[in-house]
C-alpha cells in the first residue's frame, strides 16, 4: 500500500501553524513556537549547519514555509517578497486549506497560494 505525504508519524492535516518542508512534510507547532521547533528540527535534519546557524536561518535559506496561525505564510529569507514554494509545499498547503474550507484560515491560505511563485 502506498504512503501519502499525510502518513508521516506525528503529522496531521489540521489547520495549525507550523513548518512545511520543501518535500511537503508538515510539522505543526503552537503559535509563536516556530523558532523553537525550527531549532529542534534543524538539529535533527541539518546537524552540521545547526552548529553554526539558527534553525530559523537554516529553514529560511532552504525555503521551508513558515505557516502562521492566520493562514498567511512566508518562505525564504525575505519576508516581504512573494513566497517561492515547491509543488510539494503547494500541495500540502492546499490539503491544509481543504481540511475546513469555510474557515478564514483556509481562505487566507488559498489567497496566498494564488500569489506564490514556483521554486
Amino acid at each position: 500500500m502506498a504512503r501519502t505525504t499525510s502518513a508521516f508519524p506525528g503529522e496531521r492535516n489540521a489547520q495549525s501553524p507550523g513548518w512545511v518542508a520543501p518535500n511537503g512534510r508538515f510539522f505543526p507547532c503552537a503559535a509563536y513556537e516556530h523558532d523553537t521547533v525550527a531549532e529542534e528540527l534543524a538539529v535533527k535534519y541539518y546537524p552540521h549547519e545547526a552548529r553554526r546557524k539558527t534553525g530559523t536561518h537554516i529553514f529560511e535559506e532552504k525555503h521551508w514555509v513558515r505557516l502562521l496561525l492566520d493562514g498567511t505564510f512566508h518562505a525564504g529569507p525575505d519576508l516581504k517578497s512573494v513566497p517561492r514554494i515547491t509543488q510539494a509545499q503547494r500541495d500540502r498547503l492546499f490539503d491544509l486549506a481543504m481540511a475546513n474550507r469555510d474557515s478564514e484560515f483556509s481562505r487566507r491560505v488559498l489567497r496566498w497560494l494564488d500569489g506564490a511563485e514556483d521554486l
